[in-house]
């Protein structure tokens, strides 16, 4: 076989399994949509609305889904509502994603924006969407959706701009080597002040200042949001005094004396130990803690509180290192300290009847059909309301004094 037809039959085998993947994904949606149908009937509560009851059942759904199959649950969420746009809202898109015409990028995008349109121009606007949709790709049929959307809109841009508004917020993800993405969801005028001000510091460089443009752009940004007098410099490990930050530092005590090769943490998150220590040197906010760590704080208080003493609270936090829900990374410091066997219950405020859970996951516990025990090492089981049982594993194990 010559070269041209090796490659046409390559290529031809990739759109194949291209079709076949979106296929796939299509009876994906559809089992999605009929689990969530049964988690509405699960998770039906006489003493609860009709809205109540279905926002904890999607709630429910959407873990149930997220720890099937291993992803986060805004990742769940968003095939709940792809399913509820193949499958309810929109079938015709259904049968183009299930036949390989389209991709679930186009029904996202062709979602989004039928939720900005009026309930009664939706269906309109989503025939004349997928009509381009065939012929596109995701980044042209983006383009295209928002001249398409004008012609079906009836509330004017103001109200449109202070719906949108409502939406700002401020989203931080770890990335590898101790370094994190932070992204910031504001306003376009805001958002091109910050680009301005950020392009007039670093538009000259000082001399012997050997930083790329990207690079003196990222310190700038981050001078300014900690409040640093000269934004035009590197900010350093001193800096951090400016806003004395109080974060969870955790350094295995072998690696700190130079005998152990176990990565420090900050905020869960590995760090090296040369900017552990410098942390701990410069920001006497700092937690400090050792993997295996001091004994002192009272384990057990059974049954004489109910609220959780602050030494308590901390060997927990520091043990959980975050939510022990299933696949949650929100910090323990930022979670609720939930009494697994619940305090009314006879629950006891102990060390191995405690664990941090997230409000969201907190309130999941209690409202839907997900239930959790606790062993006395920290390790949480739930069982959810499939009947699956799921274990995390808590960050540290602090051993007993």
């Amino acid at each position: 076989m010559d070269p041209e037809t090796r490659l046409a039959a390559a290529l031809e085998r990739v759109a194949e399994l291209e079709r076949a993947i979106r296929g796939l994904q299509a009876e994906q949606y559809t089992a999605i949509h009929e689990a969530h149908a049964v988690a509405l009937v699960v998770e039906a509560h006489p003493s609860r609305t009709e809205r109540e009851n279905r926002e904890w059942a999607a709630r429910s759904v959407a873990a149930e889904v997220a720890t099937t199959i291993g992803a986060h649950e805004r990742t769940a969420h968003m095939l709940l509502r792809d399913a509820e746009t193949v499958v309810v809202r929109f079938p015709a898109v259904g049968a183009a994603l299930a036949s390989g015409e389209i991709s679930v990028r186009h029904i996202r995008d062709l979602a989004d924006a039928a939720d900005l349109l009026p309930d009664d121009r939706q269906a309109e606007f989503a025939a004349a969407a997928l009509e381009r949709a065939r012929r596109m790709t995701p980044p042209a049929f983006r383009a295209a959706l928002r001249r398409l959307g004008h012609r079906f809109l009836d509330a004017p841009a103001e109200t449109r701009r202070a719906r949108a508004i409502t939406e700002r917020r401020v989203v931080i993800e770890p990335a590898p080597d101790g370094m994190a993405w932070v992204s910031v969801f504001c306003a376009g005028e805001h958002a091109t002040a910050i680009r301005s001000r950020i392009d007039a510091i670093t538009k000259t460089r000082a001399e012997g200042d050997e930083r790329t443009k990207p690079q003196r752009e990222a310190d700038a940004a981050v001078a300014l949001l900690l409040g640093i007098d000269d934004p035009a410099t590197r900010p350093t490990m001193g800096d951090l005094g400016a806003v004395r930050p109080v974060v969870h530092l955790t350094v295995p005590v072998l690696t700190l004396l130079g005998h152990g090769d176990q990565a420090a943490t900050l905020d869960g998150e590995p760090i090296d130990i040369e900017t552990a220590t410098a942390l701990t040197a410069h920001a006497p906010s700092l937690r400090r803690l050792l993997t295996d760590p001091e004994t002192g704080a009272t384990l057990r208080y059974g049954r004489t509180t109910r609220r959780v003493p602050a030494d308590l609270a901390g060997l927990v936090r520091d043990r959980d290192g975050t939510c022990r829900f299933p696949g949650c990374t929100a910090p323990a410091d930022r979670s609720d300290l939930d009494h697994t066997r619940a305090w009314e219950h006879g629950g006891p405020t102990d060390h191995d009847n405690l664990a941090s859970v997230c409000r969201k996951h907190h309130r999941v516990k209690h409202h839907t059909t997900w239930r959790v025990h606790q062993d006395s090492d920290g390790v949480v089981h739930w069982r959810s309301p499939s009947g699956r049982t799921i274990a995390t594993e808590p960050q540290h194990r602090p051993r007993a004094g």
